[in-house]
């Protein structure tokens, strides 16, 4: 380990010395409990890109009064979990910060209890570890058990990607299976529900989300989920 790389407060040893009516206590490092929180993200699959999300870091455009909305959705979302209320969906063009929002809250229910279970995966990971396990029968059993019973789901980039009808088959029990065992689903896509042909500004696609999963998953969702919509710019493109 390079001497940078120790932490300056307990001295690579994780515990610092603090005092409380004139004696002295060990106490856990603040640096051990960022590796907690690290290893935590990890075990969620949560991108390295978003392990410092925070909703605080979420600047809502003022032109797009949705993005302050959505804001607010997902801080009583974070502040009243376990909810009372469905899942979400977000639901808006690229770039405008749904990945982002997933991953913040998380983050933040990560840092609020050890013992939330949460899960990230998104739309082509989760078609690629069918594709790699077919015909590994207990290898998809275990993957397909594993989505349903987290205590958190979040299931990012919803039809992203052409697939089949198994994988589509698989989807569905995983929704399905949450719904009748009232476990709590976030998810985000880039599709709306709009009409084939239709076309809307901030999403130029000329699919929708039904169109793009199917009918019966949409389906599922409406009982499932809260459908936020968010509208803006490419924020990629922004900061360019």
């Amino acid at each position: 380990m390079k001497k940078e790389d120790v932490c300056s407060k307990c001295n690579g040893t994780g515990w610092v010395t603090r005092v409380k009516d004139d004696a002295d206590f060990a106490q856990r490092c603040d640096c051990q409990q960022m590796d907690q929180f690290l290893i935590r993200c990890r075990h969620a699959n949560i991108p390295q890109r978003f392990l410092t999300a925070k909703l605080e870091n979420f600047y809502p455009d003022k032109d797009f009064p949705s993005q302050a909305k959505v804001k607010k959705i997902v801080k009583k979302f974070i502040d009243d979990y376990p909810p009372d209320i469905k899942g979400l969906l977000l639901q808006g063009s690229v770039g405008v910060g749904k990945t982002r929002l997933l991953c913040t809250i998380a983050a933040e229910l990560i840092k609020k209890s050890n013992k939330i279970d949460i899960y990230y995966i998104d739309w082509n990971d989760f078609t690629r570890e069918l594709r790699a396990s077919f015909g590994q029968y207990e290898i998809t059993n275990q993957f397909i058990a594993k989505l349903s019973a987290v205590d958190l789901l979040l299931f990012d980039e919803l039809g992203a990607s052409n697939t089949t009808p198994w994988v589509l088959d698989n989807i569905y029990y995983i929704f399905n299976k949450r719904y009748n065992d009232q476990k709590i689903t976030l998810a985000a896509t880039n599709y709306l529900d709009i009409a084939a042909g239709e076309t809307d500004a901030f999403n130029p696609q000329q699919e929708s989300l039904s169109q793009r999963i199917g009918e019966r998953i949409r389906s599922r969702l409406y009982e499932m989920m809260e459908t936020v919509i968010i509208k803006g710019k490419d924020m990629r493109k922004e900061y360019q």
